[in-house]
């Protein structure tokens, strides 16, 4: 029997392994036919389009979606796209089962279902394949090289070291759906206003997207383009326009709201990891409501982190910007509630699989509260709640978000809960103009009257 932990974490070590019926490991007999071949074939397929040896980390969902894309536009037949997307799962698990990568969620991936871009950029029919545009001879090496290479070998380097996985995940998200766009793989000299004006456009036209969404990737074209221009690899700046974005008036849960999403979490079945869900829920919940951290934080603290006497210390590290530690005062039932998680790990919210997948479980309890389940109304919809209540209890939200300009801060407060006169409260009410006003027309001659009264009694009483 082959022993795990005496090999290297490789794609040819990974295909040594499979999974009998009952989902344990147990090694691959040589050839397996089909299953071998399909594994040579995406394995040639990847790396064609990386440009580099195929790695573990490379069987995930954004790979797999790819080539899905990609079988479709070919006019693969579907069985051979779903058996080539089975195989996607068993090698993530079996990947995930030998500790050499987290579990990937693939269920948003339909491969037996075609279905319009137009609709979703999610299991779509890719357009036209766009022509690759004209190259200056002159700096064709540079020029001919993909945003892919661009962005590993050039970008994070110079303009990224230091700052979050996350941050660097949006990038390659964004270069993953202009890939899906253009139906090829993007160059640098596909950075120009008519490409690019297209592809926003399109966008905004005829996908499901807010504009929010459009504007940070026109936001990181004019990034990427810009570091292009700058090294002298394309001939002009950026021409792009800001796309006007809707500002939404913020919105926090109810006391009344929270109280159903805590029932949720706690009524919640199964296990995420090694905790049980109905611990796990409660928990995390209860550290996003008392800080007002991001999630992305939450997740990266650890046993070490809360002392004795229930304070919770956030490090910078962990924080969006990476500026200062926090430190926070959980309430005894938080504190009860994290004591109830699996203590082997150094993270209090272990996660078994890729962290995006949380939002999707977390929509499950929102549904499950019946509450609304929107992007709006995940986990930075505690963090409005809490900023809302902490600054209509007398407290600056400003301060507690760790915000630089109050401007930000505005976009957290929910109007319903800060206290702030509207016109209902002071304007009289259509027809009510004469109500409460004396002769002279005056409607604040009593309140006048009154207050002198007042004073007088002061002024005897003295």
């Amino acid at each position: 029997m082959l022993d795990p932990t005496e090999l290297e974490a490789t794609f040819d070590n990974l295909m040594r392994f499979t999974l009998d019926k009952s989902g344990e490991l147990t090694p691959r007999r040589r050839g397996q036919g089909q299953r071998s071949r399909i594994a040579t074939e995406i394995r040639v397929e990847l790396e064609a389009i990386l440009k580099r040896p195929i790695e573990v980390d490379d069987i995930n969902a954004d790979f797999c979606e790819l080539l899905v894309l990609r079988w479709k536009r070919q006019g693969m037949r579907r069985t051979s796209i779903t058996f080539r997307y089975e195989w996607f799962i068993t090698a993530n698990k079996v990947a995930a089962k030998l500790g050499w990568a987290k579990l990937d969620d693939f269920r948003h991936i339909k491969p037996e279902r075609s279905r319009s871009w137009h609709e979703t950029r999610q299991n779509v029919e890719m357009p036209e394949i766009t022509p690759a545009p004209v190259i200056d001879e002159s700096k064709a090496a540079e020029q001919q090289m993909t945003l892919s290479a661009m962005l590993e070998d050039h970008y994070i380097p110079a303009r990224l070291v230091g700052k979050s996985k996350n941050t660097i995940r949006l990038y390659r998200i964004c270069i993953r759906n202009f890939t899906k766009w253009l139906g090829r793989d993007p160059i640098v000299a596909d950075m120009n206003t008519e490409t690019i004006g297209k592809y926003l456009r399109h966008s905004l036209e005829h996908l499901e997207l807010s504009p929010h969404t459009v504007e940070k990737e026109a936001a990181e074209f004019r990034s990427f383009w810009t570091f292009a221009a700058k090294r002298g690899w394309l001939p002009t700046f950026p021409e792009i326009p800001a796309i006007s974005c809707p500002k939404r008036i913020p919105d926090a849960w109810s006391d009344d709201q929270m109280v159903k999403l805590m029932g949720a979490c706690e009524s919640a079945t199964g296990t995420i990891g090694r905790n049980k869900a109905s611990h796990f829920w409660p928990a995390l919940v209860s550290v996003i409501y008392d800080c007002g951290e991001r999630i992305s934080a939450v997740l990266s603290i650890t046993h070490t982190d809360i002392d004795a006497q229930g304070w919770l210390t956030v490090r910078g590290e962990y924080r969006k910007g990476k500026t200062r530690d926090k430190r926070y005062k959980l309430r005894p039932v938080t504190v009860e509630r994290i004591g109830k998680l699996h203590k082997g790990d150094g993270l209090v919210f272990p996660l078994p699989y890729s962290q995006g997948y949380i939002y999707q479980l977390f929509g499950e309890i929102l549904k499950a509260a019946g509450l609304p389940n929107t992007r709006r109304d995940k986990f930075h919809k505690i963090r409005r709640t809490t900023a809302s209540n902490f600054e209509a209890a007398g407290g600056n939200a400003t301060a507690l978000l760790d915000h630089t300009d109050r401007r930000t801060t505005e976009a957290y407060l929910d109007p319903r809960f800060i206290k702030s006169i509207q016109p209902a409260d002071i304007v009289p009410g259509i027809g009510e103009a004469g109500v409460d006003q004396d002769a002279t027309g005056d409607g604040n001659a009593k309140l006048l009257d009154q207050f002198r009264d007042f004073l007088k009694q002061q002024e005897a009483g003295q």
